[in-house]
């Protein structure tokens, strides 16, 4: 996972307003030490990722009407449980120019999509968005916890469609502004524009990625009570963005004590890699380019490359120079490894950052 370490929290903790508890939470960290040796297979290193999402574009166009100004214009409409009998309307005007932007933008290979709200073309509007639901709240004289769900409540009323629906694609996530434009997404999809929002508004928030699922979580204000999740010395308190009702505090029964990757909505690197090879009788040549497509600099980078050995070894290693990436940066560099003995093998590539992988890719087996 792109990003500062990440930690894997094993356990949240219920807790009951008016009644004492002691959470328990067990911290695994992952770490590894790399050594490269052409005499003997080496660990390949510890993944310090979740996962990868897609780079691929979507297969879907979506249909807006445009003024002649250039603008998309989005009204919505939607109610809140304890004031059935009101409806809350907001209107927003969206450069077309600046849709289409973040629409055709490639999807940063991470699964921390908090760098999704870490842009800052979009911060205006969505700043604008965010002021006037603080407003809707304030006039209801709602207190601190109240207001975070009248707000979520915009969010979770959006619809929702999975991106297999609507981009043809397993796994696709949007910037906020693609969320508001489209009227909707999926759970990381409305994850990142809660988020954000409530981001802009001073809220102390994370993301709360489940193994198949995406919220939030929200820094522990007065009277809060339900699920949260320990991060850094602080509770979290669990906030649903998909579907009607979701309270704070209240994790969905499916998802009742699952673990999750708890990631903050703070400026995000997200390196990504590609590379080219070719035998050379004895040798085998890569190319490898390696991008940050996040939205703050990483440093302390380095390309390991090496020949599958099985049993989580590899050999013959190779790793390059150390070297620094700032937000939206490339640089290629040239590996050469030594081949095996062995044809049953393939090469894989792991992109480190001090000592642990960011990023990983392989060839096919040479033998099949």
């Amino acid at each position: 996972m792109s990003g500062s370490k990440e930690n894997i929290l094993l356990r949240s903790q219920e807790m009951q307003p008016m009644k004492s508890t002691r959470p328990v939470i067990l911290v695994v960290t992952l770490l590894m030490a790399l050594t490269s040796c052409a005499v003997s297979p080496v660990a390949a290193p510890a993944n310090n990722v979740p996962g990868k999402a897609t780079t691929q574009q979507p297969a879907h166009t979506v249909q807006c009407e445009v003024t002649d100004d250039g603008f998309i214009e989005k009204s919505y409409e939607w109610t809140y449980w304890r004031f059935d009998d009101r409806v809350w309307k907001l209107s927003t005007r969206i450069p077309v120019s600046l849709y289409e932007s973040y629409a055709s933008r490639p999807r940063p290979q991470t699964r921390n999509y908090s760098v999704y709200a870490t842009e800052d073309e979009d911060t205006a509007i969505i700043g604008d968005l965010a002021h006037t639901l603080a407003q809707y709240a304030a006039d209801l004289a709602l207190g601190e916890q109240e207001t975070i769900q009248f707000i979520a409540t915009f969010v979770q009323q959006l619809t929702y469609t999975s991106d297999l629906e609507t981009t043809g694609l397993d796994d696709y996530a949007r910037y906020p502004l693609e969320t508001l434009v489209e009227e909707g997404g999926d759970c990381e999809d409305t994850s990142i524009l809660l988020g954000k929002v409530l981001t802009i508004l001073g809220y102390d928030v994370v993301m709360v990625r489940l193994p198949a699922h995406m919220a939030i979580g929200v820094a522990e204000g007065e009277g809060f009570c339900g699920t949260y999740y320990p991060y850094h010395d602080k509770k979290y308190f669990y906030l649903e963005t998909t579907g009607e009702g979701g309270r704070l505090g209240i994790v969905p029964t499916e998802y009742e004590g699952q673990a999750a990757y708890i990631f903050p909505f703070t400026p995000q690197p997200a390196i990504c890699h590609q590379w080219k090879g070719r035998c050379e009788r004895t040798t085998y040549a890569i190319h490898v380019t390696v991008k940050n497509e996040g939205t703050a600099d990483s440093s302390g980078l380095s390309i390991l490359a090496g020949f599958d050995a099985g049993n989580g070894k590899l050999w013959n290693t190779v790793e390059s120079d150390v070297f620094d990436l700032s937000a939206g940066e490339a640089t290629e560099r040239d590996l050469t490894l030594t081949m095996p003995a062995s044809n049953h093998t393939r090469v894989r590539i792991f992109i480190l950052r001090d000592g642990k992988s960011v990023d990983k890719s392989e060839s096919a087996w040479f033998d099949e």
